[in-house]
């Protein structure tokens, strides 16, 4: 933390969270800090944690049970594609402490790690970048953790080359996942696919352009997969993406097209259907 930094910039790199101490560091003195919580410009949060008065519920959620915002939770909060799976991810803010679940709703999973991969990147409230990916490795199926960890790339909040050089150091699972992302994807549900697909014994290549438009999947040469990202209701670029399509069949290739709910509730049909293709040499120019 840098000296010269004031209460309010503390806050606001904390996302409307602080310590005492980092308050007390930045020059704020215990009747300052007595005075804004009376004001109601504060609110403290267990013994030893603030927050304004208008921080997010969900952090503030956290920080009341000792802990950080975690895992997918994290990464939904900080803008990356990810499943919500209806739990409400945390981590002790110290490993020793007596962080607990709440009682409130969702149901909050905790997440103990020992050895954290970024030992100074948390915030008060809410996990770091390489944290939250550690946990989405060790948490979640192999599919949706790469969703995540291309998200992130593709999203610019780190690069493969970080990844691929902390998964030397933590291996594991972590490595796994890293070894399958790429940072292409448009969307989460392409990195899915790509990935059941290669669980599959399924070889694709992703935004390979075909006539100066790129294409999310192709298997051997002719063989186009396209997955629309959106979980819900009619995306006006629908539309486009559909000419494309038709546009594809025209030079001679094979397309199909599948959307979000087909992908991650009704895999088994689209591998069948894949696989059909595969069998009559669809993929084969």
């Amino acid at each position: 933390m840098l000296p010269c930094m004031s209460p309010d910039q503390i806050l606001d790199i904390n996302i409307g969270f602080a310590t005492r101490e980092q308050l007390r560091d930045a020059g704020m003195s215990a009747a300052a800090l007595r005075r804004a919580i009376a004001a109601g410009a504060l609110v403290p949060v267990g013994k030893s944690v603030v927050a304004r008065s208008r921080a997010d519920p969900d952090l503030l959620r956290a920080a009341r049970a000792g802990a950080r915002v975690a895992c997918v939770s994290a990464a939904l909060k900080l803008g990356l594609w990810a499943v919500d799976d209806g739990r409400f991810h945390v981590a002790p803010r110290v490993l020793n402490s007596h962080a607990g679940a709440d009682g409130a709703s969702p149901d909050m999973l905790l997440h103990w790690t020992r050895h954290p991969v970024d030992a100074v990147g948390d915030l008060v409230a809410l996990e770091s970048m390489t944290n939250l990916l550690m946990h989405v490795a060790k948490c979640q199926p192999l599919d949706y953790a790469v969703a995540v960890f291309d998200s992130a790339v593709r999203r610019g909040k780190i690069m493969l080359g970080e990844l691929q050089q902390l998964a030397r150091v933590h291996g594991g699972r972590f490595r796994r996942v890293v070894a399958l992302t790429t940072g292409l994807a448009d969307s989460g549900v392409e990195s899915i696919a790509r990935v059941r697909l290669w669980l599959a014994g399924i070889v694709t290549r992703q935004q390979v352009r075909i006539d100066g438009h790129p294409v999310d999947l192709l298997i051997g040469d002719r063989l186009v997969i396209q997955l629309d990202g959106k979980q819900h209701g009619e995306d006006p670029q629908l539309a486009r993406d559909r000419w494309q399509d038709r546009r594809l069949r025209r030079l001679g290739y094979t397309v199909l097209r599948y959307g979000y709910a087909e992908v991650l509730h009704g895999w088994q049909r689209v591998l069948d259907e894949i696989a059909m293709m595969l069998a009559q040499r669809a993929h084969l120019g």
